[in-house]
């Protein structure tokens, strides 16, 4: 499947339709994306606002004999994930939660499965199995630090956070991931030893659980060149798109500035 190049496509309904015929059509001859060796991929997805998006996310990952489990916890108690998505393949379970929690449950739940490598992608985001299988190499190739392909990277001035820039879709180190969070086991083991340290909580974390696991690695996260991706026309919608809510941004500071302070990355 070819896109423009550019480095952010907005996925209007056409672009949707036209990646589900080429999932199912890979699907149907089974084509798989497939990477050397044994070692496996779980993923944790988590559902807001956007419940409609999952299929697509869901075909992407299941195109990939590498990823041997999703778990996608449907967070919006008014609806139910299967109304959105049917799937027979065992390797996906859906946990409609009775409640809304922060995105900090992705930890949460990825803590309790067996695997020693992780991702996450947020639910405006729609990956190509090509994408999934380059940014899991990646890790592979250096486990050392959580990838992705987008963050921010942070100016400190007088122990203040004085501007912020959104970088990445490139190679290239970054002071905090968005998006797209690949990561192993003792990443998150150092996620929530790093919360400890700073006696945080999960829900005091609310928004900010990718500053906290950005200062998880051995040094900066690095993002990595999937190329252009295809992002929901709702990610900049002020009534679904979080970043856009009054204070995102001054928490998320606040907690940059912790972390640095926690663990001595002067970045």
């Amino acid at each position: 499947m070819k896109i423009r190049n550019r480095t952010v496509v907005s996925a209007r309904p056409s672009i949707l339709l036209l990646l589900n015929i080429w999932l199912r059509l890979s699907r149907w001859f089974g084509l798989k994306e497939r990477i050397p060796g044994n070692e496996k991929l779980s993923v944790v997805l988590l559902s807001y606002k956007r419940p409609q998006n999952m299929r697509y996310i869901v075909d992407s990952l299941l195109a990939c004999e590498f990823v041997q489990e999703i778990v996608l916890s449907n967070n919006n108690p008014q609806v139910r994930m299967e109304n959105f998505l049917h799937s027979r393949d065992p390797r996906l379970k859906i946990i409609n939660q009775r409640q809304r929690f922060f995105p900090t449950k992705r930890y949460d739940l990825a803590r309790k499965l067996q695997s020693r490598y992780f991702m996450s992608i947020d639910d405006d985001v729609f990956l190509l199995p090509g994408q999934i299988k380059k940014l899991f190499m990646a890790l592979l190739e250096n486990p050392s630090v959580p990838h992705g392909t987008r963050g921010e990277n942070f100016v400190v001035k007088d122990g203040k956070v004085v501007s912020c820039k959104s970088v990445g879709r490139k190679k290239m180190e970054v002071d905090v991931l968005i998006w797209l969070y690949a990561f192993t086991r003792e990443h998150l083991r150092e996620y929530f030893s790093l919360l400890d340290h700073m006696k945080i909580s999960q829900d005091d974390v609310k928004f900010s659980d990718d500053v906290i696991l950005s200062f998880s690695g051995k040094g900066r996260p690095r993002c990595v060149n999937l190329g252009p991706i295809l992002c929901c026309p709702s990610s900049r919608d002020k009534n679904i798109a979080v970043y856009r809510q009054e204070g995102f941004h001054e928490q998320r500071y606040k907690a940059f500035l912790q972390c640095r302070q926690a663990t001595g990355k002067k970045k």
